[in-house]
Formats: structure tokens, C-alpha cells, sequence
């Protein structure tokens, strides 16, 4: 059975559960568990995240790492969906945006803000999905909730006329809502007209594996793509462990950080979890304060090693 990290770079119209049953199939079917670190729009390309065996339980810390897109966001409608896909709501007219006004209308949307998520979207309204309300011809009360927008910065004007922007935010934001608040910050209406995601983390489109479920790659070559989950520690506030941390971590004890050595400050915040290294494992764990002193705890403990 495999055991890691595979990065894949879904091309645009493909469904990421798509993905995921191709891989699993590839790699060995029911006998290979294979999980998805969050999906991504089947209108949109790009980073897609997936884990093998034992990894899949690292899905929530996967989901923790800052994404950065590539959007191109079309003004003069807004749609259904609040991208491309939706049916326009007024006359899909283009709008000739003036640059300054949406430069200086972005500074708004940066940092910790609320957002209302798209009526088509796996949100869940009193225990059922948004997306399967807003299709059944019942329409969602989807409340604003909290998001974390890094940076937006204007990139042009693109050949359609578009705005292009390089957005870097965390979990749960919505492009497609950023796309439909700007134009009503502009007094236009506004929709997501294209999607890339550059980016989870240090995991890249660019050096992952281009893939095509109706097209699929073979099992060698997605085996071949599989890293170790160590990758994941340079995410996170890590340490390196001695064997005898390691056996600890891995009976589910805690360790005093101050046994271990320090290995990297990481780019996810320390409350939403810290990364021990060992030689066979790599530990997910919660750092506590117990009588003045720093402990970690063990919540998952992975093998490192890619084949099991």
C-alpha cells in the first residue's frame, strides 16, 4: 500500500472526486485508500492535494496550509454561481472597469473579514449542502461568515477584458464571492470567470503532476509522484525526535519540547497544531503549557515511509 503525498495539477472540467477515484483505481483500487486535502471547482485548475493510506488522516492539516490563486473576475453580471457556470441574473453585458477605482477598492477585502459563500457551494444550511437546496429550487439562507484574505493585488487587464488577481488567502474563502463583492464595491455586478489555484502551501502547480481523470496517468508514474509526508513538517512549527521522543509520540504520550530539537517556524499558526520528525514517523500533535513547561501531544502518527 502507498502511504504520502501527491500533488496533482487538475485541469480545468474535472471533477476532483473524479481525480480521486481514477488515482485510487491507478494505484491498487479498494486495497488503496486515497483521500482528497480539499477540493477544488470543476471550472477551475490547478493545485489539488491528494493523500495515500495512513497520510489521509493529515487531511484537516493539509487544509490549514495558505492557497494562492490566479482569478480573472469578468464586471457587468453577476450568475447563479457567482462564476461562469451560473445562468447571468441581469443582461450578461460586459463592463468597462476603471483600473483605479478597483485598485483602490481592493485594500477592503484584505485581512480577517466576513463573507457570504455562494449559494452553490458545499457550505451546509441546518445539515444540508447549499448547492443541494439552491438545485432543488429552495434557496439557501447562507449566513456571513468569517474568511482570511493575505493579499489581492491587481495583475491587468487580460485580452477579454477581464481583471486578473493573485489571491493568497486561507481555508473556507470563497474566490467566487470575492469576485461578486468586488463588482458590487465597484457598482457593477461581477462573476469569477476563471480559476487556477497556484498553489497549497509548498505544494505547487507548477512542479505537480499534470492530470486528466479521463485521461489518467498510469500507476508507476502517480507512485513515482508520491512523497513522504515529512514534507508536510516544513509547514508547520516542527522538531526533530530522538528515538526515545519518538516511542513516546508514538504510544500516544506527550514529550517535553525541551527534550526535542527545534527544526522550523513553519507558516501554520502553533494553536492549529506543531509536527514532530523521527526516524520512522512523523507525529501531528497539539502543544500544551503544563506547570510552566511546553509539552507536545500526539494526535496522529504517520510512517514516513511512501510504501507500507
Amino acid at each position: 500500500m502507498y502511504n504520502g503525498i501527491l500533488v496533482l495539477d487538475k485541469i480545468y472540467g474535472a471533477p476532483s472526486r473524479g481525480c480521486v477515484t481514477a488515482v485510487s483505481k491507478a494505484l491498487g483500487g479498494r486495497k488503496q485508500k486515497i483521500g482528497h486535502a480539499g477540493t477544488l471547482d470543476t471550472s477551475a485548475s490547478g493545485t489539488l492535494v491528494l493523500l495515500a493510506g495512513s497520510a489521509t488522516r493529515l487531511s484537516e492539516a493539509v487544509m490549514n496550509l495558505p492557497k494562492s490563486y490566479l482569478a480573472r473576475v469578468t464586471f457587468g453580471w453577476e450568475t447563479s454561481t457567482d462564476d461562469a457556470t451560473g445562468e447571468p441574473l441581469s443582461e450578461p453585458t460586459p463592463v468597462f472597469y476603471d483600473e483605479a477605482a478597483l485598485r483602490g477598492a481592493l485594500p477592503a477585502f484584505q485581512g480577517v473579514r466576513l463573507q457570504t459563500p455562494p449559494r452553490v457551494s458545499a457550505v451546509k444550511v441546518d445539515g444540508t449542502r447549499a448547492h443541494k437546496l439552491a438545485r432543488s429550487g429552495r434557496e439557501p439562507d447562507i449566513r456571513p461568515r468569517p474568511v482570511n484574505v493575505t493579499s489581492i493585488r491587481y495583475l491587468g487587464r487580460d485580452e477579454t477584458g477581464a481583471a486578473s488577481l493573485l489571491v493568497r488567502c486561507h481555508r473556507g474563502t470563497y474566490v467566487r464571492s470575492l469576485a461578486r463583492d468586488l463588482g458590487r464595491a465597484l457598482g457593477a455586478g461581477a462573476h469569477l470567470s476563471g480559476l487556477r489555484r497556484l498553489c497549497v502551501g509548498c505544494y505547487r502547480a507548477e512542479e505537480a503532476l499534470p492530470y486528466n481523470p479521463q485521461a489518467p496517468a498510469g500507476g508507476a508514474e502517480l507512485a513515482g509522484r508520491i512523497q513522504s509526508v515529512e514534507s508536510l513538517a516544513s509547514q508547520y512549527y516542527s522538531y526533530d525526535a530522538n528515538a526515545f521522543c519518538e516511542k513516546r509520540l508514538g504510544n500516544g504520550l506527550g514529550v517535553y519540547v525541551s527534550f526535542m530539537r527545534f527544526r522550523n517556524p513553519g507558516v501554520v499558526p502553533v494553536d492549529e497544531g506543531v509536527m514532530v520528525v523521527g526516524k520512522d514517523c512523523l507525529c501531528l500533535g497539539a502543544l500544551r503549557v503544563e506547570n510552566d513547561r511546553a509539552v507536545v501531544y500526539p494526535q496522529a502518527n504517520i510512517p514516513k515511509a511512501v510504501r507500507l
